[in-house]
């Protein structure tokens, strides 16, 4: 069962049972804050849900927002995936090749050792020179096809790239509650828009919970 936990209008969490008791051990979360779980009708004192455990003397923090563990790391790319899709569809796939450069480039940031973005760079050039290939003339063109190929699986690649960074960073460096997980066969026929999905849930609940500057 999961907590939601109220100070003052600011609302945060859910967490498990676990993680409120290691929160209130560790005086992130008082014994006076109001929590309730999805089954609640009515706030109720955190004292009320877990009993008595032992709680640091140190003075609580000052405010509410600075209860909680701030994260050094920025949020995923701000676009809902339904929107991702939308312009996908508009563009007949132009905006995944640029959007790819936006999550990829996140994903550096949060996570050197990524090279998604490096793959995805050489995935578009193989791309866009298959094009220019097949305008050269009828001799090019099995040579376009090639480089369409060789673009193709680049790009899976890249997406797979991107899937391993993406589960290394919210399982380990910044593990999210309940775990976390990617489906291969989504990551294959989907890739950027399927990532974007789960970039918008991931987002709005860090935003829920407050914990990025």
């Amino acid at each position: 069962m999961n907590y939601t936990i109220k100070r003052g209008e600011q609302e945060y969490g859910p967490y498990t049972l676990a993680e409120l008791q290691k929160y209130v051990a560790t005086g992130n979360v008082l014994l006076t804050d109001s929590c309730r779980s999805e089954g609640m009708n009515e706030w109720v004192p955190v004292q009320q849900v877990i009993g008595n455990i032992p709680v640091p003397v140190a003075a609580p923090p000052a405010s509410a927002a600075a209860a909680f563990q701030i994260s050094p790391y920025p949020l995923p790319p701000n676009l809902h995936w339904g929107i991702a899709i939308l312009l996908g569809v508009i563009t007949c796939g132009l905006f995944g090749w640029v959007w790819v450069f936006v999550q990829s480039g996140w994903m550096r940031k949060v996570q050197p050792s990524s090279k998604a973005i490096v793959y995805y760079g050489a995935a578009v050039g193989l791309l866009i020179l298959s094009v220019f290939v097949s305008y050269s003339g009828a001799e090019a063109r099995p040579f376009s096809g090639l480089f369409n190929l060789a673009g193709g699986i680049m790009w899976l690649v890249a997406s797979f790239n991107m899937r391993s960074s993406i589960e290394e960073h919210y399982i380990t460096t910044e593990p999210l509650p309940g775990g976390f997980a990617l489906s291969g066969v989504m990551t294959f026929f989907f890739n950027i828009y399927y990532f974007q999905y789960h970039f918008t849930k991931i987002r709005e609940m860090k935003e829920r919970q407050g914990v990025y500057a």
